[in-house]
């Protein structure tokens, strides 16, 4: 939220140079549109840093999933995925493991568990198949 009072005030700060560059009868007019386009440009322009950076970021989970699959051939959790990631995203992991199950580079299985008390459970283990 604070990014995007930022660009806001960039806007303004744009169209406030309007009157100086443009001497009209139309000031205000041209503010205001000047306002609205750089606005609209520079919030475009974060959106697509911000979905560059994801992918980036879903691109490094990706890898650091696959090497923790190969460490251990029996299978991981998804906790026990996401505590073993350097990249700390939530949203990059779920996505990176959805691709990943998707595009058929990892398999899971669905297991139920029951704790103690007697509440069941589904428990999904991640893994990647050797010698294929």
């Amino acid at each position: 939220m604070d990014s995007y009072l930022n660009i806001v005030s960039l806007a303004l700060a744009i169209a406030a140079l309007v009157p100086v560059l443009l001497p009209s009868s139309r000031v205000r007019f041209w503010t205001i549109t000047a306002a609205l386009i750089s606005g609209l440009i520079l919030i475009t322009t974060y959106q697509m840093y911000k979905n560059y950076e994801m992918q980036k970021e879903v691109v490094a989970v990706e890898e650091e999933i696959w090497s923790l699959l190969t460490d251990h051939e029996k299978g991981l959790t998804f906790e026990q995925i996401y505590n073993g990631l350097y990249h700390r995203s939530l949203t990059a992991a779920n996505q990176a493991i959805d691709t990943m199950v998707k595009n058929k580079k990892i398999f899971q299985e669905m297991s139920e568990v029951s704790d103690p008390t007697g509440n069941k459970y589904v428990l999904r283990k991640f893994f990647r198949r050797f010698g294929d």
